[in-house]
This record gives C-alpha cells, structure tokens and sequence, in this order.
C-alpha cells in the first residue's frame, strides 16, 4: 500500500514530469515498486519518470476520486 506521500509524489511526478520538490525517500519507495523510474538518475532526479505501472495507478486512483465525487453530490 502506498502512503499519502508516495501517492502526492507519484501525482506530482504524473502532472509535472518534475521531481524537484518530491522526497527522495517517497521516490525511491516509488521505484521499489517500480512506478517510477529512476534508472538514469539514482540521486538527482530530472530524469525520474512514471512507468507504465506508474500511470494505471494514477489512473485508478482518478477514477476512484471521480466514484467518491459523484457519490457526495447524489
């Protein structure tokens, strides 16, 4: 399971494409999971990107958010 964290930071990542402000500990537990990809930049991180593993997490957690949002308004 992901924490708040890694979930802020994979959701950055997926917007942004930068990783400038994220936690290097959120990364590197992002990329044990292998959602992020970090190959080419083990301590700096412009090159840090989500994996496709990475965007159907993102996209799950959309659509959960778009379920929760309908609900609330019903």
């Amino acid at each position: 399971m992901l924490s708040a964290h890694e979930i802020a930071a994979l959701m950055v990542l997926g917007s942004l494409g930068s990783c400038r402000d994220i936690d290097p500990r959120d990364l590197a537990a992002l990329a044990t999971r292998r959602l992020v990809d970090m190959a080419d930049a083990p301590t700096a991180c412009p090159s840090a990107h989500l994996t496709p593993a990475g965007y159907q997490v993102l996209g799950a957690i959309h659509r959960a958010s778009g379920v929760r949002s309908l609900l609330r308004n019903a």
